[in-house]
């Protein structure tokens, strides 16, 4: 009995209500999050090259963006941004594969019985490939706009330091005391 290769959609990060994507920086350790973008693609691949090598790896990552931590300024390849439960996930998704594709191999001989027909192994069928994460849960982090690029990075709400862009690395001062701006309605 023949049965199909797996049917896999696609690999995701999961988003909260709103749409933004956990990070985590790998220096401080410090929860934050972004929407996802374009580049996101780019950083599950290459990590999922790093559970899985590609014969042709080279034709699958055109480059891979360097992002920040909006606290501690940090800056390393997106991929390094991965939460440890967006990074356990993709390594369980690219075994997976690799059972599938090493199964796949394996249960060709014995399809193809008439060309040999005393095969010396018999080939066990993998597990399932593992669902989607788990959706983001809401917390109570505050949207703080990144002018510099026209993004927005959610951090810890009680943080009132400065805050470095996780794209282009730019510093934002906190706006604090005096600083602070004050809006008024104003009769006419």
């Amino acid at each position: 009995m023949r049965r199909g290769a797996p049917e896999v959609t696609g690999v995701e990060l999961p988003r909260d209500s709103v749409g933004f994507t956990r990070r985590e920086c790998p220096e401080c350790q410090r929860p934050f999050k972004t929407r996802p973008g374009p580049m996101d693609s780019r950083a599950v691949l290459h990590k999922l090259l790093g559970f899985y090598p590609f014969e042709n790896a080279h034709e699958c990552v055109e480059g891979i963006p360097v992002w920040g931590c909006p606290y501690c300024g940090y800056r390393a390849e997106a991929d390094a941004f991965l939460t440890p439960a967006q990074q356990g996930h993709l390594e369980a998704v690219a075994r997976g594969w690799a059972n599938h594709v090493r199964y796949e191999q394996l249960a060709h001989v014995a399809r193809t019985l008439s060309v040999n027909p005393r095969p010396t192994f018999v080939a066990v069928e993998p597990e399932a490939l593992p669902g989607p994460m788990e959706p983001e849960p809401d917390e109570l982090l505050r949207v703080m706009p990144m002018l510099c690029c026209g993004e927005e990075v959610k951090v810890i709400w009680e943080w009132d330091q400065a805050l470095h862009c996780f794209s282009c690395g730019a510093r934002h001062d906190p706006m604090s005391g005096r600083q602070q701006v004050e809006l008024r309605f104003v009769s006419e």
